[in-house]
């Protein structure tokens, strides 16, 4: 086949145009160092195998690249990908989180997995061995109860609820200042009349807690119209400290804190849509930064099905 001085054109055009992004991807490797570990995780043989072989290549500066992941252009993901989630949690400076963040980490760690949210499922096709079996599942959800903080019958406890409670009745007057979280997000105190969504417990830090949808959220659960969540929607949950006296009894200990959940998709479009904000101790303090708010939603992406809302008993 004989080709035309315009075809021979054409072709010599698309040569160089391909050679030179060949050239720029070679230029544009990009390679993941792993810098020294610090703080190395401390759990059972059988719970670390299963971290190490599913985790560590993203979440600890122990990766181990294939020959794939050093390819021109997806090298530079690659870097990209490892880097945020070394950022988001680090096994190899496990000794940066207090003991509460640990066992908080651990219980994401196991939420994500069993929401077949982690390992990645991009991530799995080209690493298979990463993925998490059943059996594996059981075994880090076993070792998971173990850290399970059981409420006991203390009266110290009980008698610090009591002295918290009756500070509280004295001081209870109307805010002249309703507190306001560092993203615009202000406590509501018409919370107190709103539909019970449901009610919860932490098993990792010993708390109970009751949450509540405003008008709009408690339509949107009726209709089943929760992803997405219409704007407006606003859902609480009021954390206290989980009490058991003698008769073994659950019931609120210490009131801890008031936490929000605020949909609005422009304000707080780099979090879901979500706006999160947190009010600490019968002072209502405001909690956090900007930043630390990003992590409430890589949390919450685990519940994405549900409109990134977590314990939505009331739901059908």
């Amino acid at each position: 086949m004989k080709f035309s001085r315009r075809h021979k054109i054409i072709v010599a055009i698309l040569t160089v145009f391909l050679g030179g992004i060949v050239m720029v991807s070679l230029t544009n490797v990009q390679s993941i160092s792993n810098p020294p570990v610090t703080g190395e995780i401390q759990v059972p043989p059988k719970v670390k195998q299963i971290f190490e072989r599913a985790c560590y290549n993203c979440h600890a500066n122990e990766t181990q690249l294939q020959w794939f992941d050093k390819l021109p252009m997806i090298s530079s993901v690659v870097a990209r990908d490892i880097t945020e989630a070394r950022k988001h949690l680090n096994f190899s400076a496990w000794n940066n989180l207090s003991p509460a963040d640990q066992k908080g980490t651990l219980w994401e760690i196991y939420t994500m997995v069993n929401a077949d949210k982690m390992p990645l499922k991009f991530y799995t096709v080209l690493h298979p061995s990463a993925k998490v079996s059943v059996g594996e599942l059981y075994v880090l959800k076993s070792y998971l109860q173990t850290l399970k903080i059981r409420p006991v019958a203390d009266s110290s406890r009980i008698n610090s609820a009591n002295i918290q409670y009756r500070q509280w009745q004295k001081k209870k007057t109307v805010q002249d200042k309703v507190p306001v979280s560092v993203n615009g997000i202000k406590h509501m105190p018409e919370y107190r009349n709103w539909q019970v969504m449901s009610t919860t417990s932490r098993f990792d830090n010993g708390t109970m807690r009751v949450m509540y949808a405003n008008p709009i959220a408690a339509q949107a659960i009726k209709d089943k119209n929760i992803n997405p969540w219409p704007e407006g929607a606003v859902i609480v949950k009021v954390v206290w400290e989980k009490l058991e006296d003698k008769q073994g009894n659950i019931h609120p200990g210490k009131f801890i804190n008031i936490q929000y959940m605020v949909r609005d998709k422009e304000k707080f479009s780099a979090t879901e849509g979500w706006g999160f904000a947190r009010f600490d101790t019968p002072e209502l303090r405001p909690y956090g930064t900007l930043a630390s708010f990003k992590k409430c939603i890589a949390c919450h992406q685990a519940v994405k099905p549900t409109g990134f809302v977590f314990d939505l008993s009331t739901k059908n």
